[in-house]
């Protein structure tokens, strides 16, 4: 990934680094299984448990643990993973709806399920079926939208992420970009993800490709950001976590923060270009070097 504008940085000391690179893949394709997910409030947990030919879906109370919903769906389904740290997805922020995935039965996949369920009732509200290989990656707050990621190349894996439209019922044609680089794939795995407390941010951590970067997914306005790490922090960015800190989004390694970046990019004033202005905080030595301002320009090749 490459930045297209040049972006002020700020300054924050890093730790020493260690690299490690590979060829990544979309999200695990092992599920939550009973574990599930938490919905948002911390009251129920939402999991998905094989039962003879079919899957219960169940609702339980974080509290005492007691289900207090359960639905069968037949064949075998699950809770989405969105990242390679086993972070769970699937529910949308206002707790509203469950989205869950029917599991793969052969390869290659030739189509994928996903099931939209109230999660009132567990009702089954929508059933979505796509030609090839896709994954779960994230639900507006409101749950009018439900982000995908399509495999768009399978021998060497590549994708997409996409949106589908759950009011219209429809797949919106164009992929979900970086403005400022269209064109560039997605390449790398997703090593672990946040959400921003409104559930409006996504933020997913990607290492495996060309550079690590942070996609910072913007569920309402249906746009994304990707941002390049700076090298020191990038040779970290397999064994890293997303924090968030009040206006900020952290990377983390062994709980220091070696870069930062504004949690809620400001949208530009003007129409032409990328309308985000973020600055990443980097630096390893800047400071005692008496640096206060730094500036990274584009990347070539």
């Amino acid at each position: 990934m490459r930045l297209r504008r040049l972006l002020p940085l700020a300054l924050l000391l890093l730790l020493p680094s260690s690299g490690a690179t590979a060829d990544g893949l979309p999200p695990t394709e092992q599920g939550a299984g009973p574990e599930g997910v938490v919905g948002p409030g911390g009251a129920f947990r939402f999991g998905a448990l094989a039962t003879g030919h079919g899957t219960a879906i169940t609702k339980a109370s974080i509290r005492d643990g007691r289900v207090m919903r359960a639905t069968i769906l037949d064949g075998r389904w699950t809770v989405p993973v969105v990242a390679n740290d086993f972070t769970t997805g699937g529910i949308s922020a206002d707790g509203s709806t469950l989205v869950v995935a029917r599991s793969a039965t052969s390869f290659p996949v030739r189509s994928t399920t996903f099931a939209v369920l109230g999660t009132g009732r567990l009702a089954t509200r929508r059933t979505i079926e796509l030609k090839g290989k896709w994954n779960y990656d994230a639900l507006s707050p409101d749950a009018s939208t439900l982000y995908l990621i399509q495999t768009t190349h399978a021998r060497h894996p590549r994708y997409a992420v996409r949106a589908y439209d759950l009011r219209a019922g429809r797949l919106l044609r164009d992929p979900i970009v970086d403005p400022s680089e269209p064109g560039e794939p997605m390449r790398g795995s997703p090593m672990t993800r946040t959400t921003g407390p409104d559930g409006r941010w996504v933020y997913t951590l990607y290492a495996g490709g060309e550079h690590p970067f942070i996609h910072a997914l913007d569920t309402v306005r249906r746009t994304s950001l990707c941002l390049d790490l700076p090298d020191r922090a990038a040779r970290h960015a397999w064994s890293s976590r997303l924090s968030i800190r009040g206006a900020r989004i952290q990377v983390l390694y062994r709980d220091r923060v070696i870069a930062s970046a504004a949690r809620r990019p400001k949208e530009a004033s003007t129409g032409g270009g990328p309308p985000w202005a973020v600055a990443l905080l980097v630096a390893s030595g800047l400071i005692a070097a008496g640096v206060r301002r730094v500036v990274v320009a584009n990347r070539s090749g």
